[in-house]
C-alpha cells in the first residue's frame, strides 16, 4: 500500500550490537511539514525502535510500548528481551489489522541472547534479520547494505554503512530527506548522534 508519507529507516545487527538510522523529514504528500521528526526511540536502556509510516501512528505505538514494557518488567520482574518486546509489537499489530496503524518497524537491541534486530510490518509480521530497510527509500538503502554488509561488521563500522545507505535513500526518494539520525546498541547502552 502506498502511503502519502515517506522515510528512509536502515537497521544492521552488528558483532557487537545493533544500529539503526533514519532520515528526519516528515512529509506529507509533495508537502515537507518538518525536517526535525523523529522516527527512531529509546524503549530501555538496551532496545530501539525506529519507524517508517504515519507519524501519529509510530508516536502513539511507542507511548502504549513504554507502557507495556513498565507492566511486563514489574510482572516478571527482569529486563524485557528484544524477543519478547518483538513479539508484543507483532501481537499489537496484529490485533489491529483491520484497522491498522500504517507503521513498518525496526526494532533493535542486545540482551542475554546477543545482538538482535526485528523487523515487522503493519499487519504484525515478525522477521528476524540481519539487515533490513524500511520506508519509501528502501530499494537503494537496500543496494548500500547488499553490498556493504557482512556478519562480522561491527557497531563502529555499521554505522557509516547505515549513513550511507540513508543517504542512498534520501538522494532517490522525493520523501526523504533532512538530517539522519543515528542510534546504536552496545552492553554499554544506546548512544545517539546526528550526521549530514
Amino acid at each position: 500500500m502506498s502511503l502519502p508519507t515517506g522515510a528512509t529507516v536502515v537497521g544492521i545487527k552488528c558483532s557487537d550490537g545493533a544500529v539503526v538510522a533514519t532520515d528526519s523529514m516528515i512529509s506529507w504528500g509533495t508537502t515537507v511539514l518538518s525536517e526535525k521528526g523523529i522516527k527512531a526511540f529509546k524503549l530501555t536502556d538496551t532496545i530501539v525502535l525506529a519507524s517508517a509510516g504515519l507519524t501519529s501512528d509510530y508516536q502513539m505505538l511507542v507511548n502504549r510500548l513504554k507502557a507495556q514494557i513498565k507492566l511486563y518488567e514489574l510482572n516478571q520482574k527482569k529486563e524485557i528481551s528484544v524477543k519478547s518486546l518483538s513479539k508484543i509489537i507483532a501481537n499489537t499489530l496484529y490485533a489491529r489489522r483491520m484497522a491498522p496503524l500504517y507503521v513498518q518497524t525496526v526494532v533493535v537491541g542486545i540482551d542475554e541472547d546477543g545482538p538482535a534486530l526485528f523487523t515487522l510490518d503493519m499487519g504484525g509480521s515478525l522477521i528476524p534479520d540481519t539487515f533490513t530497510a524500511a520506508g519509501s527509500g528502501i530499494r537503494t538503502a537496500y543496494g548500500v547494505l547488499e553490498h556493504e554488509y557482512s556478519p562480522e561488521i561491527t557497531v563502529k563500522e555499521a554505522e557509516e554503512t547505515a549513513i550511507r545507505a540513508v543517504k542512498a535513500g534520501i538522494a532517490r526518494d522525493i520523501q526523504s530527506g533532512g538530517p539522519i539520525r543515528v542510534m546504536s546498541v552496545t552492553k554499554d547502552g544506546v548512544t545517539e548522534r546526528e550526521a549530514n
